[in-house]
């Protein structure tokens, strides 16, 4: 029995139509190549919102990816445009790393889904095959509630608002309806720390903002006596608090700050400003940063130098030998500015986490194998999963074994056990044969903008600080110990996941 070529072209599954939008042309090359590695067909590109929205008009696609930042028209302003253009079509929006908030405005006007561009050219297809291929993607899973971090609720789809390109009388987007602000979440935004503790000789903390919370170290719990946190801020609040109105300037974990003392009802609110202190803390740490970025950029420039001049007589294995340098500076790059907006999210209160099941040996083994050109060994003894953001816990893990490759010697070793301690948490260390840390830092080793003293090697100051703050508000925790031989040994703890 012979088929006809009408009856073969029937039963061929056509391939999904994509539109791609987004300012950058290397990413849009990037994409265009995964997808169409994936089985996709890109009818379309753009490079803003504007161009986007007739690409979707004239193509009619039936996935459109569309970044959310982009000249002359953005994506957010696009977006009820093109939802209107294509209804059925599912709308992707592509954002940076720390922009997660806007990821969610576009859900709730209409997208089906989000991704970092972070992300693994492998984990974008499958992400986008997903949406494409099922529903509207759940946005961020809530963290532990005892920590910073926030998440929003599933938003639910919205009406598109009227829209500017399609209507006969353009008219400005409709303002989305904003809730109205409370006397807390107007603190949690404050430049500076408040803290309100009970009016009794332990003074417990009852509430800290997300800057006093920085400025304690994430450590400021509910219940927590203030002199257990802060002992020199606790001892000038306990000389002061019968005067009602006091001002004064106080130590708090190495940070000068100005604080101000006002009596409540039935506690005390303490306002701490270190602006000042802050304001040195960043020059510093924009100096470092520079310094840290110079030196991938030079690498990149360097490469690109000798391709434009020596390419077409270079050999294959130079070639690639060039290439794989490029993808390690850009991720070191990338590892620098992860860090820098993590560290702002901390600072505004603003960390969102997206918490999955994932098995930490799995994690381990890819960061080992992608990133690195020396030798690590790596030992699995527990093979639970946790549940816990896998990009955060490689931007963690990435934090604390480049700190050993950067401080220590080899041999580095990556070990995943149960804790020692408390089994119920699952352990990551990394370990090295260096000189360890100087006992006289260690009380600072995971304080933001600290990079360690007396070292030749350089670093922003906040990559341990970053994977402290991470670990401990997915619920886990993140320390140093000396080694039993020697060196340096980090843990990052984090929860086994429950099956139950």
């Amino acid at each position: 029995m012979t088929l006809s070529a009408t009856t073969l072209g029937a039963t061929r599954v056509r391939p999904k139509r994509v539109v791609i939008i987004d300012d950058t042309f290397d990413l849009r090359e990037l994409l265009r190549i995964a997808l169409t590695r994936g089985g996709m067909e890109i009818v379309g590109e753009a490079g803003d919102g504007l161009a986007g929205i007739e690409a979707v008009r004239t193509e009619r696609p039936d996935v459109v990816l569309l970044d959310l930042s982009m000249p002359v028209m953005d994506g957010l302003e696009a977006l009820p445009s093109i939802r209107r253009l294509v209804p059925s079509a599912k709308i992707i929006v592509l954002s940076g790393f720390g922009a997660t908030q806007m990821s969610e405005r576009a859900l709730a006007t209409g997208a089906d889904g989000y991704l970092q561009k972070g992300m693994s050219l492998k984990r974008i297809l499958e992400h986008v095959q997903e949406i494409a291929e099922g529903g509207r993607e759940t946005p961020s899973v809530p963290a532990t509630p005892a920590h910073p971090a926030q998440v929003s609720e599933p938003p639910a789809r919205h009406v598109a608002q009227p829209d500017p390109v399609l209507d006969a009388a353009p008219t400005a987007p409709a303002a989305a309806a904003m809730p109205e602000v409370s006397a807390w979440d107007a603190l949690a935004l404050a430049p500076y720390g408040v803290l309100e503790v009970a009016d009794e000789p332990l003074f417990r903390i009852i509430h800290a903002n997300p800057t006093a919370q920085r400025l304690l170290e994430n450590r400021a719990r509910h219940g927590t006596p203030l002199g257990t946190v802060a002992p020199l801020l606790s001892n000038l609040v306990a000389y002061n608090r019968l005067d009602g109105e006091a001002s004064f300037v106080a130590e708090v974990n190495g940070v000068g700050v100005h604080a101000t003392l006002r009596r409540a009802s039935n506690s005390l609110l303490v306002f701490l400003d270190s602006s000042a202190e802050d304001h040195g803390v960043l020059r510093r740490a924009i100096a470092t940063t520079a310094h840290e970025i110079r030196g991938p950029v030079a690498v990149l420039c360097g490469i690109a130098e000798s391709i434009a001049a020596d390419g077409a007589t270079m050999s294959e294995a130079q070639r690639q030998r060039l290439m794989s340098s490029v993808t390690r500076q850009a991720r070191v790059l990338d590892s620098i500015t992860a860090d820098l907006l993590t560290a702002a999210e901390l600072q505004r209160g603003s960390l969102r986490l997206a918490p999955e099941q994932v098995r930490p040996a799995d994690v381990v083994r890819a960061v080992v194998d992608d990133r690195y050109l020396v030798h690590v060994e790596t030992v699995v003894r527990d093979d639970r999963t946790v549940l816990a953001d896998p990009l955060r816990l490689e931007q963690m893990l990435g934090n604390v074994l480049g700190n050993a490759l950067k401080y220590g010697r080899a041999p580095f070793v990556v070990a995943v056990r149960p804790h020692r301690d408390q089994p119920h948490l699952v352990a990551i260390e990394v370990s090295d044969c260096g000189d360890g840390v100087p006992e006289e830092f260690r009380d600072r080793l995971f304080r933001e903008y600290t990079p360690a003293g007396g070292s030749v090697a350089t670093g922003t100051g906040l990559g341990l600080y970053v994977v402290r703050s991470l670990a401990e508000a997915q619920g886990g925790d993140a320390t140093y110990t000396p080694g039993p031989d020697g060196g340096a040994c980090f843990t990052i703890a984090l929860p086994a996941y429950d099956v139950d």
